[in-house]
């Protein structure tokens, strides 16, 4: 958690958007901890700790139901979250954390809109204590949990603490020797050891004043979370400062029987959902505003249908993690070793007279001293007896790891429990350590010079060699392993799809960019082969796209209509000379006189695409070797003319920002109806920044799944530093869903009448160099 809560101190600063993703992540992690939860109900039964130790699982689902109630009505399935976590935190019989879950449920109708809250509150507080009630008498693994493991009264009900009253009164009786400054930090655990309640351990060390002290913190921290709750902008905004809310009220009462140190890492999250307000006006944060409705979430938060279709597109790294999830845990089943347990049962009495005032008291002597036996059970002392009677080959020491002795709650009864490979072995190890330990403890307990004990003892179950192993578990091993892995792999598909900043979508490059999208074009795997979109590949998909382009750049301008268009991209390989020329050939089609020149001085391809001559070109005119007519090549039947780069100069980024290149680009507007520019990518060199303003406009090609949404904010940058005016961006190589363009048109089939489109000229056609008419 303290992980997670750095990362999101770090990302609060950079982007609004990161609490609510932090909320999220939060909520499903602690849904996938419920769900692998409740798969070790179904085969181990409720409050086991398989997975995950209790407490830790506690702490994860109370966490992700501060995150998820505020998140309970912004999606039709959100309400499932609260209710899952809550079933699996009562199944895990963790009674704080219970308690606090539902609590917070609360939460779901208390979100400060209305005075009517508080009645539907009562209503909702009565109806879930009412179920709890029904649950915990019916379930009797929660009745023993809950009330009956010691009974003890408080306020008139019966509740079970587990034995730690004694804790509570042991620390109460020191608070009151210092209870106004306390006895200083961590003195608590030299007195009674961990006293389960935070309350007491405060008082305890700081005094009433550190605990006064600690209260006020909560209650500060509490207002203004709330004043800045009712003071929301919008619905994230309120969902962030909600969550902020439930975490200082499932704070301040967790501490109440558990460990302060491990909930202070909830209060860095807290500090992060109220940090993300830092820096805003005071009319802001004014408490009589009422809370708008607002749009839906934007930015980088990832959405269920996000999450799945980043799922569906790493479907086979998420079904091999599983699958070695599985492996793994087959594999872990196959090399244990099988262990067997064996369990044997002691009965430990003081020696009384029929009198009950002595019964009582011996009863009581009793209690109090099996705790110390169990110790001693498990002690090398009596391990090493049990190894010279048995004439075992393992050492006192290794054989005490696997002898537990337990004491019954609220009786005098001590199961002794040993593990061995040997069922046989088990049970007679098993038998071997009450015999032994029956007559250590009761010469430890005879008095010096006296012959008999105060204490007896004996044996009342001898233990049987066990049929079945405990371990390994065939099924839950490669359950737990195939949950781990598939946990794995889902957790790497999103991590990768949230750390992936590549554009994938014409809509999320509109969002990041701001700018018109002109275009997407498919992915084509033979498109390096065939760049053209000509001949029979002019009725294809890709073609298709490159209209849409054409027909979109029309509407890019309308009062000033672009004569000059330069292409470029941010970075090299996004297929910016594809574009270009591809949209030049789209252009010519519509019977329009187009020009198109390579100004890509530095890695020229576009006489390379067409096949033409690349000695003679732009370089030519621009240092007045030719004129823009002499070196012009003519591609087909259809109007378009090719300037190409000519040779490649040591000073491109000069040319290209000259006065002569601008002289050019006016004589060849004058001479045809559009000039297509194919330029050197933004970024890497400086020569596209130096030709765009003297251009009408520009498109930017962004290649999909590639190109890092910095970069292309990066170059969107450096044309506006220029002020250069931008037409718009297009989507290059883009994972298309469908057949293609269109309602229900199939294309790739020729048409009649195919052989008068435009295709790439000869060879021997290319020799030439022909004139613009």
């Amino acid at each position: 958690m303290s992980f997670v809560a750095v990362v999101a101190l770090a990302s609060a600063w950079t982007s609004e958007e990161s609490p609510l993703l932090l909320l999220r992540w939060l909520r499903a992690a602690a849904v996938v901890a419920a769900i692998g939860y409740l798969v070790t109900v179904v085969l181990v039964g409720p409050g086991n700790g398989v997975l995950y130790p209790g407490r830790l699982f506690g702490e994860v689902i109370w966490i992700g139901m501060v995150a998820a109630v505020p998140l309970a009505e912004r999606s039709r399935w959100g309400w499932l979250a609260p209710c899952l976590l809550v079933i699996a935190d009562i199944l895990s019989l963790s009674r704080t954390s219970a308690a606090v879950c539902l609590v917070l449920v609360l939460g779901v109708v208390l979100k400060g809109r209305g005075r009517g809250e508080f009645r539907r509150a009562a209503l909702l507080a009565t109806v879930v204590a009412a179920a709890a009630y029904v649950l915990v008498d019916w379930y009797r693994p929660l009745q023993d949990r809950f009330t009956q493991n010691d009974r003890q009264t408080f306020a008139g009900l019966e509740i079970g603490t587990s034995g730690r009253s004694w804790l509570w009164e042991t620390t109460w009786a020191s608070i009151e020797e210092a209870p106004w400054l306390g006895h200083g930090i961590g003195s608590v655990e030299r007195v009674v050891g961990h006293p389960h309640n935070d309350y007491l351990r405060l008082w305890h060390d700081l005094g009433l004043l550190g605990l006064v002290l600690w209260t006020l913190v909560i209650l500060v921290i509490g207002r203004g979370v709330y004043r800045r709750r009712r003071a929301a902008a919008n619905d994230d905004d309120w969902a962030i400062h909600q969550a902020a809310l439930l975490a200082v009220v499932g704070l301040s009462l967790n501490v109440a029987t558990s460990n302060l140190l491990v909930y202070l890492f909830v209060m860095m999250p807290v500090a992060v959902v109220i940090g993300t307000s830092m820096g805003r006006s005071g009319s802001d944060l004014n408490p009589r505003q009422r809370h708008p409705s607002s749009s839906p979430p934007k930015g980088c938060t990832l959405d269920l249908r996000g999450f799945l279709k980043a799922l569906r597109l790493r479907w086979i790294s998420i079904t091999a993690l599983a699958l070695l999830g599985l492996g793994a845990g087959i594999a872990f089943t196959s090399f244990s070793t099988p262990q067997y347990r064996a369990t044997s049962q002691i009965f430990v009495s003081a020696r009384t007279t029929s009198d009950i005032t002595e019964l009582n008291a011996g009863n009581a002597f009793s209690q109090a001293r099996v705790e110390s036996y169990a110790d001693i059970i498990t002690s090398p002392r009596i391990a090493e007896l049990v190894v010279k009677r048995l004439r075992l080959p393992i050492a006192p020491a290794r054989l005490a790891e696997n002898i537990s002795a337990e004491v019954k709650l609220g009786t005098v009864l001590i199961d002794i429990t040993v593990t061995d490979p040997k069922p046989s072995l088990a049970a007679r190890i098993a038998n071997t350590v009450a015999d032994e330990a029956s007559r250590q403890l009761v010469k430890l307990e005879t008095p010096l010079g006296e012959e008999t004990s105060p204490v007896t003892i004996g044996v009342t179950r001898e233990a049987e060699p066990p049929t079945t192993p405990i371990s390994p578990r065939p099924l839950l091993n490669a359950l737990v392993g195939l949950f781990a892995g598939l946990l794995a792999g889902v957790g790497l598909a999103a991590l990768r799809d949230t750390l992936d900043t590549t554009l994938h979508t014409g809509s999320a490059m509109a969002e990041a960019t701001g700018l018109a999208v002109l275009g997407a074009i498919p992915y084509d795997k033979e498109a390096p082969d065939k760049p053209l979109v000509s001949g029979p590949a002019a009725h294809g998909a890709r073609a298709e796209a490159f209209r849409l382009v054409r027909t979109n750049l029309q509407f890019a301008q309308v009062d000033h209509r672009p004569r000059v268009i330069m292409v470029t991209s941010p970075l090299p390989g996004e297929g910016k000379t594809n574009t270009a020329t591809n949209l030049a050939l789209s252009l010519a089609e519509t019977g329009a006189r187009i020009c198109l020149v390579d100004a890509d001085l530095r890695n020229p391809c576009v006489a390379k695409t067409f096949g033409l001559v690349q000695g003679a070109g732009l370089t030519s005119v621009l240092i007045g070797a030719a004129t823009a007519h002499d070196v012009l090549q003519q591609v087909g039947e259809q109007g378009l003319n090719v300037l190409a780069s000519g040779p490649i100069p040591p000073n491109p980024a000069e040319l290209l920002a000259s006065d002569r290149m601008r002289q050019i680009l006016k004589d060849l507007a004058e001479d045809f109806d559009t000039v297509v520019v194919d330029s050197a990518p933004l970024l890497p060199v400086a020569d596209t920044v130096g030709l765009a303003p003297i251009v009408d406009g520009t498109v930017l090609v962004v290649r999909a799944r590639r190109t890092p949404a910095e970069r292309v904010k990066a170059a969107i940058d450096a044309l506006h530093s220029v002020s250069a005016p931008v037409l718009g961006s297009v989507l290059s190589m883009a994972q298309l869903t469908g057949n293609g363009y269109g309602y229900g048109y199939g294309y790739g089939e020729l048409p009649s009448g195919s052989e008068d489109a435009l295709v790439p000229p000869q060879k021997a056609e290319a020799d030439a160099i022909g004139t613009a008419k």
